[in-house]
Order: structure tokens, then C-alpha cells, then sequence
């Protein structure tokens, strides 16, 4: 799999998934900063490289974010991701997803109605696409 096609599958899981458990909204792509080199100087001649993609979605009359969130374990599941349920901080609620080097997390928190799902491709070579 190329990085390019790496981002193209992530970005559509993940808008796919927030589409999934807030039918009624729109889910946006808040952030998609393309390739980066962890631990490089982002010019590409690091040997890995990721793509990390935030998606937004939510519904300002929902109240219960544990629901949201144990619903996206649900859709990722039935998607083919293994997904946990993190234990609540305060009012945070999470998960963790992970299928094939790929990882999603889920953020809900009781004071917001916002629902953000962030992914990050497995590393992949940087050059020769």
C-alpha cells in the first residue's frame, strides 16, 4: 500500500465511522496536514512516513457522550477495527481502535458536543510514490 493510498483509507474510514454514529450531521475534516517524518526535518528523507487526520462531527441536542463513543467502537467493530472503550477521566470519554498498523481514537467529553476521531496510518516509506 502506498502512502497515498494509506491516507485515502484512513480519511474515509474515519469520515465514514463519524457519518455512522451522527447520521444527521455532516462530518468535517478538521485537520489533514499530509505526510510527516516523525523525528525528521519533514522534507521526506526520513525512513517513515505517517499521515494523521482529525475528523469532527457531533450533535448539539446530544447529552450522553459514553452512548456517542460506545456507538463508534460499534461501527468500527462491524468495520473490521478492534475497538476498546477507555475508562472516563473526569468527563472524557475514549476509545482505541487499531486494524492492520492503522489507529483511531475517539474523544467525547460530557461539557462538549463534539466528537473527534483522529487517525494515523502505519508508517510508510516516504519517497518513491
Amino acid at each position: 500500500m502506498t502512502l497515498t493510498e494509506a491516507r485515502d483509507f484512513l480519511r474515509s474510514e474515519l469520515l465514514a465511522v463519524a457519518t455512522a454514529v451522527v447520521p444527521g450531521q455532516k462530518a468535517v475534516v478538521t485537520d489533514d496536514p499530509g505526510p510527516i517524518n516523525p523525528g525528521a526535518l519533514f522534507d521526506g528523507r526520513g525512513p517513515a512516513t505517517v499521515c494523521s487526520i482529525t475528523v469532527e462531527t457531533g450533535e448539539p441536542t446530544a447529552s450522553d457522550p459514553a452512548w456517542a463513543v460506545a456507538a463508534a467502537a460499534a461501527v468500527l467493530q462491524s468495520r473490521g477495527w478492534r475497538a476498546e472503550v477507555e475508562p472516563v477521566e473526569d468527563t472524557h470519554h475514549r476509545l482505541a481502535a487499531s486494524r492492520d498498523g492503522f489507529e483511531i481514537t475517539v474523544h467525547a467529553w460530557t461539557t462538549d458536543w463534539r466528537l473527534t476521531f483522529t487517525g494515523e496510518t502505519p508508517p510508510l516509506p516516504g519517497s518513491g510514490e
